[in-house]
């Protein structure tokens, strides 16, 4: 028996009776023609590295071998027909179409208080299309567009309002992205053809408001719907990369394009703008409390009844992050400015405001006091710092150590420079003209942040570096 077996080997083996043999199906860690084309039609020639830890994935979920959507995709000579065909390109109007939806379903969650304000209020002499428009010019005013009403043009994008859209956003983005197997670049122009609806609708919506009573500038309604939409389909890509395949290739592609140094730095810039933000809050709730009789004065001076207060409220809470914002600002040293009104730190210009109550908790008058405030972005600059010699190993060098510093307090004041520029208001020809820090806190914020960040690495390095 064990002389038969090597005479029927040769045989087997020999030109004139080799035959073609069945493949066997693969495990989930091979290496099969089936799956590295399969491999290469997702990844666009993603690396071994990607293609081990898609294996790994699959082992995980307890496959065995090759799924049903690989063997439909894979030939009978075990290529991938991915290369062949563009998979993607089908989705992409469905992506486009998904980026309409999400702007018109965040509208849809608006028209729901508009509408209700307007059939509960018995004061109200408005028409259904009206408080259309109205409701139009609100979600216009989220995504910083600029409404013209009678001649005057009011900019004012409630920030809570504003991130209820991301989040429309998000949800319409998370449809948008298909379940099948896609190269890197389809799911690029998946994203692209969502942000492009979304903006388009954004247009649509101005039209459609221009029929009314008020008018929108079109040219107002690029960047904010734009950057919404992003920010929609980036965070969901974000989030989603954990169970696709796919998403994960392209956050590799990405953070791969992206230096080293930098990607250290996101965790501790991010940090630092939320510490900056905490802090103000602290700072905004002590000046409202501190000035609450005045503030409960001017609303009751309004008198706006049951439906009208609340409304008020609301509108004063949906601004909450804009007033965050705007103390920020003044803890650099910059005046806040309120129209004619300017709150500086070694003096104030008074004026007349507006009958809104949150702006009853301005101070009457400043003193050396004020200077305390430069305390919060010194010191968010110092947790920067820290926070960026943690990033690093302890046998980094100090160059790398100032670059992540550098780099992360630079994403902090990016951060910054973003929320100032949609927290801003206008109302032209008004008590309005300009709400916002000076434009001095656009030059002193980068400076308060990145020198205390630099002198903080250098220290924690020179510490660690001498320890024995």
């Amino acid at each position: 028996m064990s002389d038969r077996r090597p005479r029927s080997s040769s045989s087997a083996s020999s030109p004139a009776n080799k035959r073609p043999r069945p493949q066997r199906p693969q495990r989930a860690g091979g290496s099969s023609p089936a799956r590295a084309g399969a491999r290469d039609g997702v990844g666009g020639g993603s690396r071994p590295p990607r293609q081990s830890a898609a294996s790994r994935d699959s082992a995980s979920r307890g496959s065995t071998g090759p799924s049903q959507r690989d063997a439909a995709r894979t030939g009978a000579n075990g290529r991938s027909t991915n290369e062949s065909r563009p998979a993607g390109r089908p989705h992409v109007p469905l992506a486009f179409g998904y980026g309409i939806v999400a702007a018109l379903a965040s509208l849809v969650v608006l028209m729901v208080p508009v509408f209700a304000a307007w059939t509960l209020d018995a004061q109200s002499t408005s028409s259904w299309n009206d408080t259309l428009g109205v409701a139009i010019d609100l979600w216009a005013l989220a995504h910083r567009g600029h409404v013209v009403v009678d001649g005057i043009t009011v900019v004012f994008s409630p920030l809570l309002l504003t991130l209820g859209c991301v989040l429309a956003a998000c949800f319409g983005a998370r449809a948008a992205f298909p379940d099948e197997r896609l190269r890197a670049a389809d799911l690029r122009a998946i994203m692209l053809a969502y942000v492009g609806g979304y903006v388009v609708a954004a247009q649509v919506l101005g039209i459609v408001a221009g029929l009314g009573h008020s008018h929108i500038h079109w040219w107002s309604l690029i960047v904010g719907p734009a950057l919404v939409a992003a920010l929609g389909v980036a965070w969901t890509a974000w989030h989603e990369r954990k169970h696709s395949p796919e998403l994960a290739a392209l956050d590799e592609v990405v953070v791969e394009a992206t230096p080293l140094l930098l990607r250290r730095s996101l965790s501790a810039g991010l940090r630092g703008a939320g510490l900056f933000a905490a802090l103000s809050l602290l700072l905004l709730v002590v000046l409202i409390a501190w000035h609450a009789p005045r503030v409960w004065a001017v609303q009751q001076a309004l008198a706006p009844g049951v439906v009208g207060g609340c409304l008020l409220v609301l509108a004063q809470v949906m601004a909450l992050p804009n007033l965050l914002a705007h103390m920020a600002g003044w803890t650099t040293g910059a005046p806040f400015e309120a129209g004619a009104v300017s709150i500086g730190h070694s003096g104030m210009t008074p004026g007349t405001l507006p009958m809104v109550p949150v702006l009853g908790a301005l101070p009457d008058h400043v003193g050396p006091w004020a200077w305390a405030a430069l305390a919060v972005p010194i010191g968010v600059g110092v947790f920067i710092g820290w926070a960026s010699g943690r990033a690093l190993t302890r046998f980094a060098s100090l160059r790398a150590k100032l670059t992540v510093a550098a780099s992360a307090a630079a994403v902090t004041t990016v951060t910054l420079w973003l929320l100032w520029w949609f927290s801003t208001a206008s109302v032209s020809r008004g008590l309005l003209e300009y709400v916002g820090p000076s434009w001095q806190a656009w030059l002193v914020a980068p400076l308060l942040l990145v020198l205390p960040a630099l002198a903080t690495a250098a220290a924690r390095h020179w510490r660690s570096s001498h320890q024995k």
